[in-house]
């Protein structure tokens, strides 16, 4: 047991974490020990508590051999049944509320386990800050896990990921975008996504369409320059005023509602950075009296499961996050066997759903 393990657990205990997580200590051990059988809301909750707790448990030596040989063609080949890949992911993608995560993260890493139970890989989970000073933290973390290479799950401070990769492992980036810097990145197709929604709700007779924004976040930009194009494509001006400032929560989709009214905006449809915020946007509307969609449209993004149980049903653009999970891996199986490929972006088609939160306006009057 190492210096760091013995002081976590002279001071956290194993059941300090299950209380904190809402969880068995047996669910706790499953998932620090990193067995497949455990859904991936619930996991990402114990490490959540876990983090939050200081906590880890022992490493297990002998998981840890070098796994990667180069082979007699050139390139490199599984010289063990498993290979240790990094889950690395902001601590902000999940709330302090146990319980209370953004289920889209849960369906990326859902993707991560298929594929890598699929090709014997084996995944080491580790949740860090979003902050340069947490860099030699997490540096040390990744040093003692022996981690092969690295998956960066949603990160956007350019200083603590680049000085990440100064760890020499391969990585790819998942949702975000550094130019500067040479990495692989995995994401979604939001630039087309948002322009199908916008136009979609164009089509619709709706000429006033606001947007609820996000995180200073590649994705929400890209979904962001979407809307404007829309707009743009149909010569509809875009109106600054008309943007809500959102951090994609539930509750700042309530927030987002209260300013929209007050401001007196008067918009006809919102398109909002993803479905969580919509959820929120949604009911604060409704405690102003107005009705969705007859009063105002709105559609959401990603099309996480509850967007099809909400009343109305969410309209909403469809994106791929378990396509992600699985695609990252795979990129990074890429870039461990051939180190010299060019960096690349991949980005995962997305649809619209049409549902119930978009009102007609060219059929009916308002």
């Amino acid at each position: 047991m190492t210096d760091t393990a013995r002081r976590n657990n002279a001071s956290t205990t194993i059941r300090d974490v299950a209380n904190r997580a809402l969880v068995s200590v047996g669910t706790v051990s499953r998932v620090l020990n990193n067995h497949p059988n455990v859904e991936p809301d619930l996991r990402m909750r114990v490490l959540a508590a876990a983090n939050e707790l200081s906590y880890s448990l022992p490493k297990r030596r002998h998981y840890y051999d070098s796994v990667l040989r180069p082979s007699r063609n050139g390139h490199s080949e599984m010289s063990q049944p498993v290979t240790h890949l990094a889950f690395c992911c902001r601590s902000e993608i999940s709330s302090t509320i146990p319980g209370a995560f953004n289920p889209y993260f849960s369906l990326i890493l859902r993707g991560v386990e298929a594929e890598c139970r699929q090709r014997n890989l084996h995944l080491i989970y580790r949740i860090m800050e979003d902050d340069p000073n947490e860099l030699e933290r997490g540096k040390r973390m990744l040093a003692e896990s022996h981690a092969d290479a690295l998956l960066l799950i949603n990160f956007i401070n350019q200083e603590l990921v680049s000085g990440l990769l100064d760890l020499d492992l391969p990585a790819v980036l998942v949702d975000h975008y550094f130019p500067e810097l040479p990495l692989d990145i995995v994401t979604n197709e939001n630039y087309n996504g948002a322009m199908r929604a916008v136009r979609h709700l164009i089509e619709r007779g709706h000429r006033r369409i606001g947007f609820l924004d996000g995180l200073p976040h590649y994705a929400v930009f890209r979904r962001f320059e979407g809307y404007r194009r829309a707009l743009e494509d149909a010569g509809i001006a875009f109106d600054p005023q008309l943007v809500v400032k959102g951090n994609l929560s539930l509750e700042q989709g309530l927030d987002a509602a209260h300013e929209v009214v007050e401001r007196k905006l008067e918009c006809t449809a919102y398109l909002c950075s993803n479905d969580q915020s919509a959820f929120g946007f949604i009911q604060g509307l409704r405690m102003h009296g107005l009705s969705v969609p007859r009063d105002v449209s709105v559609v959401g993004f990603d099309d996480i499961e509850a967007a099809r149980l909400i009343s109305p049903a969410l309209t909403t653009v469809k994106a791929d996050p378990e396509g992600i999970g699985r695609m990252a891996v795979r990129k990074i199986i890429e870039r461990i066997q051939e180190p010299s490929l060019p960096v690349t972006q991949t980005l995962l088609y997305t649809s619209l759903v049409e549902r119930d939160s978009v009102w007609d306006l060219t059929v009916s009057s308002r």
